[in-house]
């Protein structure tokens, strides 16, 4: 567990990225993963509760998700998207959902975490404030390189908009309730009896969730079919070199990946009618 050697709690935005850039300090959210972590020197942390930083509302066709909002806000939230309180949902138990953050997930850009995958397939963008100004970043390229865009710097929203098109999730765990081993989030928008848009995102394969772009692109306008799948997923998947853990072999993943693209898009493809 890291050792705490200072700990602050600000209240405004400016405070908050002052202390980060003033000395040896690290941003503490949720705490899932940080007060875990196993470190050689002791750590200042800021608190980052106070800024306001937890609410999710809607502006205008978007909606905005700050990144102190817990996953289990997500799962309750009267408004937004049941396809995102499922992929919160899925995410872990209950008491995990209630500490861990939508901004330290994004963060700690966890390869097996549903949220990610559907944000993903959603194109979704992240707000990044910095000492020299804030930007929005897209979700795929955060998730991809995290200090490179943070520069000590703080997430503090996502933004989505809740597109059109059927959206759906398959995964395959050791148990119904541990983690995936594997996940597909496809989303499909059908003009006919074609794929007018197709967005399709792999966890468990790589070390943060992947956009599977060349799938995309290879049945963007193509009617599903099993053969089409097959021929656009299959060289993309021989590229892939997932590492081999306790939940699975780097072969198994490999399979698994292929049979769950189908199932996804198969389901994503019968809801959006």
């Amino acid at each position: 567990m890291m050792r705490v050697k200072a700990y602050y709690r600000p209240h405004t935005l400016e405070e908050a990225l002052r202390l980060l850039h003033s000395e040896d300090a690290v941003p503490l959210a949720g705490g899932q993963q940080l007060l875990a972590e196993e470190r050689h020197e002791a750590q200042a942390v800021v608190d980052l509760q106070a800024l306001g930083l937890d609410r999710i509302e809607m502006e205008g066709e978007r909606l905005r998700i700050g990144a102190m909002v817990r996953l289990q806000q997500l799962v309750d939230a009267p408004h937004g998207s049941s396809f995102l309180a499922e992929a919160a949902h899925r995410d872990g138990p209950l008491t995990y959902r209630n500490a861990a953050t939508v901004g330290g997930t994004i963060v700690t850009h966890d390869p097996l975490s549903c949220l990610l995958l559907s944000l993903l397939v959603l194109d979704a963008e992240v707000e990044v404030q910095r000492r020299d100004g804030a930007l929005m970043v897209a979700l795929e390229q955060l998730v991809t390189d995290p200090a490179h865009w943070l520069q000590r710097g703080l997430v503090t929203a996502v933004m989505v908009t809740l597109r059109a098109g059927g959206t759906a999730m398959a995964v395959v765990a050791r148990t119904p309730r541990d983690r995936p081993t594997v996940a597909v989030v496809a989303r499909v928008v059908r003009q006919g009896d074609r794929c007018a848009e197709v967005r399709l995102a792999w966890g468990g394969v790589a070390a943060y969730p992947l956009r599977a772009h060349a799938v995309e692109q290879a049945l963007s306008s193509q009617t599903l079919e099993d053969a089409h799948i097959e021929a656009a997923v299959a060289p993309v998947i021989a590229a892939l070199q997932p590492r081999s853990d306790f939940r699975g072999s780097a072969e198994y993943r490999r399979a698994m990946i292929g049979v769950l693209t189908r199932r996804a898009l198969w389901e994503a493809w019968s809801k959006a009618t």
